[in-house]
């Protein structure tokens, strides 16, 4: 279980009333405030806590699990500047969908279902269907329902909000409400998802010692340190398979893992991982190991993520989406189609597009051969010609230096192996090795 993870699991588990705050939590399960917070407004989004003015965070009742889009009946109340005419108890409910009355009563019936929200007008009669079905109703313009609609409402234990604006208007503020709410969240960061209880070997450890580990604990890669703590590579069954048990650790190891920080956003590693096929990605502070995350842990995150699709996509990750590695034994190439998201007012692939997929191939590629992580310097596009929408391009990069601080990328754009795009990319290379050569 991660710490993310644990901070709701003890949420969850205060009695209710309990004041929750962030230094509580840092104190209570020893970890960062910014860990901390960013559980605290999940747990606040689930539903498990509440934040009250003047009083603070607490937990309360009702922990239904709400998704990032799930909104109560009082936020859209309070969205839609609303007064609430009856079912004041039920307003912490969250509908399941939202129905705009703008049919004939026999299609609406089709779309209400218990706890909905029917935003209608002064159709009374698409106010009484709306309640037979056990939807609340949010009356536009400004317009009182009659004692009938109200009673109705309150036998059936539904919640009546009065809007004086156009329905129009409305759904229109609703949406600016989810926007605003996907747009405010922060990226999830590797101390997030990461596994801190991790099983390490030390250097002087042997090929029997990862047997006896492996099968203690079921995995097969573990992160080898010295003796104080400092990571030097990592162990996999394949480095110790047809090994005698006496050898080394450190004599087989690979000394080249994939090393994170933890405050790296998790989509920028996740893209990583895919594109160079790492299983494990080992999490270092200093040289430090302090903890570990798989490929399988990023898959969870992104369970999270797809709840909350505003989570750490950023332009490189959404332009690249949809290309592919490609099998090439000489240079880094990859290869996808120019979509519609991609392209100019003309129909062509824009600029910004062509040279952001060229220069992640070039920095993809420095990391794939060198393991190094690089800072674009420069970017110099040579020529570009018009690539129209659905077209199939490869790009590929081409390292011609790669010197002590800095390297030359030459990156090509080809369609049916006619160049159409070409660029050199001159980049810095970064302080951080994936393992510094001291450690070695």
């Amino acid at each position: 279980m991660t710490k993310h993870q644990q901070i709701l699991t003890f949420i969850e588990d205060l009695a209710i009333g309990s004041k929750v705050s962030v230094r509580f939590i840092a104190k209570e399960l020893d970890v960062s405030e910014g860990t901390a917070y960013r559980a605290i407004k999940e747990a606040e989004s689930k539903g498990f806590v509440r934040s009250i003015p003047k009083v603070g965070t607490i937990r309360i009742e009702g922990v239904k699990e709400r998704q990032i889009e799930d909104l109560t009946l009082r936020e859209v109340s309070q969205i839609a500047e609303g007064v609430v005419i009856c079912g004041f108890e039920h307003l912490d409910r969250s509908p399941n969908k939202f129905v705009i009355a703008a049919m004939e009563l026999e299609s609406m019936g089709r779309y209400l279902e218990e706890d909905s929200l029917c935003i209608v007008g002064n159709r009374r009669d698409a106010q009484i269907c709306a309640l037979e079905n056990q939807a609340s109703l949010l009356v536009t313009g400004g317009l009182e329902p009659d004692e009938e609609v109200v009673t109705l409402a309150r036998q059936k234990k539904l919640v009546i909000i009065q809007s004086p604006y156009d329905t129009f208007a409305v759904t229109t503020m609703i949406n600016r409400a989810l926007y605003d709410r996907l747009i405010e969240k922060e990226l999830i960061l590797v101390e997030d998802i990461m596994v801190r209880d991790v099983n390490f070997l030390k250097a002087d450890a042997t090929v029997e010692d990862w047997h006896t580990l492996s099968q203690s604990t079921d995995h097969s890669r573990f992160p080898v340190v010295d003796a104080d703590m400092t990571l030097i590579g990592i162990v996999s069954a394949v480095e110790v398979a047809g090994e005698d048990v006496k050898t080394r650790v450190k004599d087989v190891m690979n000394v080249t893992p994939f090393i994170v920080g933890h405050d790296d956003p998790v989509t920028h590693i996740s893209r990583i991982m895919v594109w160079e096929g790492w299983e494990i990605a080992v999490v270092a502070d200093q040289g430090k190991l302090i903890g570990i995350i798989s490929l399988q842990d990023v898959i969870e995150a992104y369970q999270q993520v797809q709840k909350q699709p505003q989570f750490g996509e950023t332009v490189d990750n959404l332009v690249l989406s949809g290309f592919r590695y490609v099998d090439d034994a000489e240079h880094l190439t990859i290869e996808g189609e120019i979509t519609n998201s991609m392209v100019n007012d003309y129909g062509s692939a824009s600029c910004g597009v062509i040279v952001t997929v060229m220069n992640m191939a070039g920095y993809i590629g420095l990391r794939k051969k060198y393991r190094l992580d690089a800072i674009t310097e420069n970017f110099t596009l040579y020529q570009l010609q018009p690539i129209p929408v659905g077209t199939e391009i490869k790009v590929t990069a081409k390292l011609l230096l790669v010197a002590k601080k800095h390297c030359n990328i030459e990156v090509e754009v080809t369609v049916n192996n006619a160049i159409v795009a070409k660029g050199l990319m001159t980049a810095r290379i970064g302080d951080k090795k994936l393992v510094s050569e001291s450690a070695l």
